[in-house]
């Protein structure tokens, strides 16, 4: 977005520029300036293939592009406007990219020990009560911190974008100081280093910029701010390669502070002018990193926010709510790899999808399985179940995974039960549409198993594999419509609880031998036919023409 900053002694203004643009004291301008040195239609700035360009019109007094007079002169970011006696900023801010930020190297100094003396930076003090106030000069401090203070949160904002943050911190640094480089670098959590995050430059916009170890170590390790008049000739950084490299002349650096803690530092430096920068531009340049540093925080907690919910967005998809809570605060760690758990496996699938779906629509087909899996889900994470995922018509959850409730093999048999139940609700509201009913068969095993985050580094998942992921599916497979069964692992958990019906050994696949296997009847208290209500059994035909167990 490019502006036009308008810098008056009484005002500060700022103008997004258009296509086309005219400057003047007349009212039709497109930016008006009351500034008696100003023609009545004294320049135009207009887009040209993508850059901005200045056009004198033939004013009286001439216009000024970086002190240089000018009748054209193509506009980069950070050119310096002036007309009469009025000041203009030009700014075309663009993301600064890893190419730009690659110019910026830290370079050792000769001697470390050279710096002999620290350059302490104004101590941060506490406001105090204005009837306590006694020192005008300290009133005066205190008052210019408050100005900075306000106009760079006016400038910021609360925004969120760390990288468009320090780039408008940057642009408000230069309004307020005669700079002709700045850099901000953070310290990055992991390695504790300092890395360029932000650059801006009047001037040649492709130059490398050298920053010298010896001043930025005598920022980080004192936690003080830094303010050379001449660093050529400074004694303390005679031994600094990269500042007689770059001739720099002035230098101020100061450290972002918040709470303590050392956020970063913001580095300005001037190759124009001896005594470029005074002692109170380093006490507005301390304010500044001030007020940087608590933006910058409030950044990092903004986007912490943001991380949180859409972390709690897509774990809701297929954790209960009580889960999300708990990872969303750190409590459950969810690791790439997984980890070894005692899990409950469910499987369901839909008996007679292939031949029923060939007998209807795609999107009456996509109603039905959504109906069908939200009234599934719900079930599922009533009994602190985990989603796993669907597969076609099918279901896969867990019990135990990514947390355990202390009783889940009871819990995803109690959700079997329900599930039926709840189909059986929703297939007597299809029949009085003249719609087939839905039938399942559920399959459950219990054991270890590695569950986790598992995929690509760009595509992840939660699920378990293990040999009873395995055998959970194959029961399924087997199950006949109407049927929950489970194997002795699952029974030794909760026997004496279920009531269940021994059948014939099964072979599946991958197994040497036949595998015992029991039908879940209802729970002990509440046996399945009585929690159903009296009915006679009955054969009923399920979707695909599939027969299934049900009342009359």
């Amino acid at each position: 977005m490019a502006k036009l900053v308008i810098i008056t002694d009484d005002r500060r203004a700022e103008y997004e520029l258009q296509e086309v643009n005219t400057i003047g004291r007349h009212p039709d301008n497109t930016i008006q300036i009351l500034d008696r040195i100003i023609s009545k239609e004294h320049c135009a700035i207009t887009k040209e293939n993508g850059t901005f360009v200045l056009r004198d019109l033939g004013s009286m007094n001439g216009t000024f592009v970086n002190s240089v007079r000018v009748d054209t002169a193509p506009l980069k970011d950070g050119d310096e406007v002036s007309m009469g006696s009025t000041r203009l900023v030009f700014y075309d801010r663009k993301t600064t990219d890893t190419s730009v930020l690659s110019r910026v190297t830290i370079a050792p100094g000769m001697v470390d020990s050279h710096i002999r003396t620290r350059l302490e930076g104004e101590k941060e003090r506490r406001f105090v009560p204005a009837d306590q106030v006694t020192d005008l000069a300290q009133l005066r401090r205190d008052y210019e911190k408050l100005r900075i203070a306000h106009e760079l949160n006016q400038a910021v904002g609360l925004e969120p974008d760390v990288d468009k943050l320090l780039t408008r911190i940057l642009d408000e640094t230069f309004k307020l100081l005669p700079a002709n480089r700045g850099v901000i670098l953070l310290v990055d959590p992991d390695t504790q280093e300092l890395v360029p995050r932000a650059i801006k430059q009047k001037g040649s916009a492709d130059e490398n910029i050298i920053l010298s170890t010896t001043i930025i170590n005598e920022v980080v390790q004192n936690k003080a701010a830094v303010l050379t008049s001449d660093a050529m000739v400074d004694s303390r950084f005679s031994g600094a390669h990269s500042i007689i490299m770059q001739g720099i002349r002035s230098t101020m650096c100061v450290p972002m502070i918040h709470h303590d803690e050392l956020m970063g530092i913001v580095h300005l430096d001037s190759r124009i002018a001896t005594n470029a920068f005074s002692d109170k531009d380093l006490q507005i340049l301390t304010g500044v990193a001030s007020q940087a540093a608590q933006a910058l925080d409030n950044a990092y907690k903004a986007r912490q926010i943001e991380r949180n919910a859409l972390a709690r967005r897509d774990f809701e998809r297929l954790l209960p709510a009580e889960i999300v809570e708990q990872i969303v605060a750190g409590q459950v760690q969810l690791v790439r790899g997984g980890e070894l758990r005692e899990t409950t496996l469910l499987f369901s699938d839909i008996r007679g999808f292939t031949a029923w779906s060939e007998k209807h629509e795609p999107q009456y087909i996509v109603g039905v399985l959504n109906e069908y899996f939200e009234l599934m889900v719900d079930v599922i994470y009533k009994h602190h179940g985990t989603l796993d995922k669907f597969m076609g018509d099918g279901i896969m959850a867990l019990f135990g995974a990514p947390l355990s409730h202390g009783d889940d093999a009871f819990n995803a048999v109690h959700c079997s039960l329900e599930m039926m139940q709840v189909l059986k609700d929703y297939n007597a509201a299809r029949s009085t549409k003249g719609e087939e009913p839905v039938v399942i068969g559920i399959g459950l095993n219990t054991g270890p198993v590695i569950a986790g985050y598992m995929g690509s580094s760009k595509s992840m998942e939660y699920t378990a594999i293990g040999d009873h992921v395995n055998l959970a599916a194959r029961l399924c497979a087997v199950a006949e419509p109407g049927q929950i069964l489970f194997p002795q692992e699952t029974l030794s958990k909760v026997k004496g609880r279920v009531d269940v019906k021994a059948l014939p050994p099964v072979q599946v696949k991958g197994k040497r031998h036949p595998i015992p296997i029991y039908e879940v009847m209802g729970l002990s208290a509440t046996p399945l036919a009585q929690a159903e209500g009296a009915g006679e059994w009955m054969e009923v035909t399920g979707v695909g023409g599939n027969p299934y167990r049900g009342k009359r």
